[in-house]
């Protein structure tokens, strides 16, 4: 009998860089697991769930802290026992007052707050130090999140929550979404609008030099992360 080669899609999985602080004062969470390995709060998905809603559950449930998520931070692929894994990074932002319960949780013994240098050195995978590297990069201050929707997909509320956001304001023209953006990113508080395709066209031009792409598909969304002066990002999900 030959024996072939064994073959698997990729286990998906979630989580953040937790962060709080500015300049030289900002620290990154890192977690410790029962079996050696130091790393940032994750999880596998679960069926249908959504990565966004993922990294915020296994956020919570590894380090025991409620978050919304900021700017995606890149994805890292290993094999953990032979089967490939994929792991999608969010930054979040925490406040400082927050702290994670002493010993972490579950499959966690220890949680530590380290300045990015010395998380980068206890850091156990080197791809998790390049994904520390794009929270300088990506998330280089804290930001607002906006959400931008064509049409309302069903599965959407999991979505807007991992984000901050409320129910979404309905049927924005481009003055009025303009207004719904930049009011978000003065208050640093996220928002969700529907738009037709004209009007989330005619905001990309405004919002220039940032150009977004309002391409989106049945069931796609556009997620903008800005401070009061600029977009930082954009990125497009579907559901």
């Amino acid at each position: 009998m030959h024996l072939g080669p064994s073959f698997s899609a990729p286990v998906t999985g979630a989580g953040a860089i937790l962060w709080r602080g500015t300049g030289n004062a900002r620290e990154v969470a890192v977690v410790h697991l029962r079996h050696g390995e130091w790393c940032f709060p994750k999880g596998r998905t679960a069926p249908g769930e959504h990565m966004v809603a993922a990294a915020v559950r296994a956020v919570s449930e590894r380090s025991g802290l409620s978050v919304r998520l900021g700017p995606w931070l890149g994805a890292t692929d290993y094999s953990e026992q032979g089967w490939p894994e994929h792991v999608d990074y969010f930054a979040a932002e925490v406040d400082p007052a927050a702290t994670c319960p002493s010993g972490g949780s579950g499959e966690v013994d220890d949680v530590l707050w380290l300045p990015p240098g010395r998380a980068a050195d206890a850091l156990s995978r080197p791809d998790d130090v390049r994904i520390l590297g794009e929270l300088r990069n990506r998330a280089p201050v804290s930001t607002s999140s906006v959400i931008l929707i064509r049409d309302r997909p069903v599965a959407a509320h999991s979505f807007l929550s991992a984000y901050g956001a409320g129910d979404p304001f309905p049927g924005a023209d481009p003055d009025g979404a303009l207004g719904i953006v930049e009011e978000s990113f003065a208050m640093g508080r996220p928002a969700a609008l529907c738009a037709e395709l004209g009007a989330l066209q005619e905001l990309s031009r405004r919002l220039s030099p940032v150009v977004v792409d309002a391409t989106i598909p049945a069931g796609g969304l556009l997620v903008m992360h800005g401070t009061p002066s600029r977009v930082v990002s954009v990125e497009r999900h579907l559901i």
